[in-house]
């Protein structure tokens, strides 16, 4: 069953020089089968934890099973709602234990899908600073498989980092749980930027819910939620953090179909001058760099 990635492979033209490939061939034995589908169902269902939940607590009830009191169950779940708005830590530092995200489970989520990781260029500067910005959003978690684990994100970007993820989700339960120990933090501009200053590195969707919206699984093409979305370039340039886009892909589209291996390829990183204020030019020269990058990536790597 171990280990799960291959060794990086170099790759050649018309790749650039230093870029790496990183396999994660589906596992065969009993064992790595049972890790594969329980990473997979984990990361592509957890936003049905809250309903489950809610079946899970009306069957500890007096109606069903009668194993927990109508007292106990709404005492557990008032406590609950009031730590909800208490207990805030996504605005702050999130959870020290990241293990869900950087932990082995990530990697058999890739094996699960026979994925291939791509960086492209040597290995970013361990001292850098970088906010990478992942496309498509799709309609399921498991994007975020590209940004953690043991064989992928540690072998190709070794380095502490953080998801920003959308405000409302620390307030749904279970998937607040997840996304806190996924290393989520509240996506607004001062929590990253507190972030910053900590010497975290950002990762983030910027296509946000609109592009999810437009993921079709019956289409072969993917659309893109760019022209509007520079928060995330001007958040860059105001703390100077160089920008590392990333285009997940499948078979002969872009779309999130089971069948096909998975692949994902890390582009190089668009350097960035610090501005504060942000001149509209240069902010515009930046994200025209970016959407240059995330459709250059597509072309080289498109199959059919």
């Amino acid at each position: 069953m171990w280990p799960v990635a291959l060794p990086p492979k170099p790759l050649g033209d018309p790749a650039p020089v230093g870029s790496v490939e990183v396999r994660f061939p589906r596992q065969k034995s009993l064992l790595g089968s049972f890790l594969q589908v329980f990473s997979e169902l984990l990361f592509t269902s957890y936003f049905f934890f809250w309903p489950v939940g809610t079946v899970l607590w009306l069957a500890l009830s007096p109606w069903a099973s009668g194993v927990c009191s109508w007292k106990a169950l709404w005492s557990f779940s008032t406590l609950y709602t009031i730590q909800l708005f208490v207990y805030r830590p996504h605005l702050k530092k999130g959870w020290p234990y990241r293990w869900l995200l950087h932990g082995p489970l990530v990697d058999f989520i890739l094996s699960y899908h026979d994925a291939t990781v791509i960086r492209e260029g040597p290995a970013p500067d361990p001292k850098g600073k970088y906010l990478f910005a992942m496309y498509p959003h799709g309609v399921y978690g498991v994007c975020r498989a590209f940004s953690g684990g043991i064989g992928c994100w540690q072998t190709l970007f070794p380095g502490r980092s953080c998801w920003g993820s959308f405000g409302a989700a620390f307030f749904l339960p279970g998937i607040r749980e997840m996304s806190l120990f996924c290393g989520c933090l509240d996506a607004s501009k001062p929590t990253l930027e507190r972030a910053i200053s900590r010497g975290e590195n950002l990762i983030l969707l910027p296509g946000g819910i609109d592009e999810m919206n437009l993921t079709d699984g019956e289409s072969k093409d993917t659309q893109l939620v760019m022209t509007d979305r520079k928060g995330f370039v001007k958040l860059s340039i105001e703390n100077g953090l160089d920008i590392v886009p990333g285009l997940r892909g499948r078979g002969l589209t872009l779309m999130g179909f089971l069948d096909p291996p998975l692949g994902f390829v890390w582009g190089q990183p668009i350097k960035v001058r610090q501005q504060k204020p942000v001149d509209e030019k240069y902010l515009d020269e930046v994200h025209q760099q970016v959407a240059e990058s995330v459709s250059d990536i597509f072309k080289r790597y498109k199959v059919g």
